[in-house]
């Protein structure tokens, strides 16, 4: 009797951790993206949104840095936006 192994389900897929630094690192810039945004709304705006620009700030780069060290492309609009937000801070 041969016992042939089952092959895997098409529709599970093994998570690199790639995938899941880089799903948590984004995630975190969805996060300050949307505090940044909240406190911006607010009728009186205070240091908060300091702290939460450089949150953000803080984020893509994390963010660009693991793509970098992942040998995967920055999207320009990222690379664009950290760049500016740099700017803006200096």
């Amino acid at each position: 009797m041969t016992i042939h192994p089952i092959a895997p389900l098409p529709s599970i897929r093994r998570r690199s951790t790639a995938d899941h630094d880089l799903s948590h690192l984004y995630a975190e810039v969805v996060t300050a993206r949307a505090a940044e945004q909240l406190t911006r709304s607010t009728k009186r705006p205070d240091d908060n949104i300091r702290s939460n620009s450089r949150r953000l700030t803080a984020s893509l780069s994390a963010y660009a840095s693991a793509l970098e060290g992942y040998r995967l492309p920055v999207p320009r609009a990222i690379r664009d936006e950290l760049r500016l937000r740099r700017r803006l801070s200096s």
